[in-house]
């Protein structure tokens, strides 16, 4: 029994170093695939606390930034019309993809997540 177990686990590591790196924008869209492949039965999987939790606190950093950028008059990066950028989860991923796989596993999920909204807030060029 403890062979076995131990066998798990050092299965599970091994094949963890061969999937992307954790922290980076890759890693946060294998783990959502993931989700979104179990279908309604993702939001009992342990790790869907943690994606939303990951993601509410990359977003959450981005604007703080913004507001301490605007209140330092300083350029901001995103230009939504609220220091709190609407992006839906589904819309969100769908970017994610849309950002190619080699840059996804260099980038964190804040970087990616700039990435996003700057697409979809693009400020004005003076």
């Amino acid at each position: 029994m403890r062979a076995a177990l131990l066998a798990g686990v050092l299965l599970g590591l091994a094949s963890a170093g061969v999937a992307a790196t954790p922290g980076t924008a890759q890693d946060f869209l294998d783990r959502a695939e993931r989700l979104l492949g179990k279908g309604p039965f993702a939001l009992v999987d342990a790790d869907y606390k943690r994606l939303r939790q990951e993601g509410t606190a990359a977003g959450d950093s981005i604007r703080r930034e913004r507001e301490a950028a605007e209140r330092l008059h300083r350029p901001i990066l995103y230009c939504s019309p609220q220091p709190r950028a609407d992006l839906g989860n589904m819309e969100f991923i769908r970017e994610l993809r849309a950002i190619p796989a080699g840059a996804r596993g260099r980038m964190s999920l804040k970087q990616a997540m700039l990435v996003v909204l700057q697409r979809k807030y693009p400020c004005p060029r003076p």
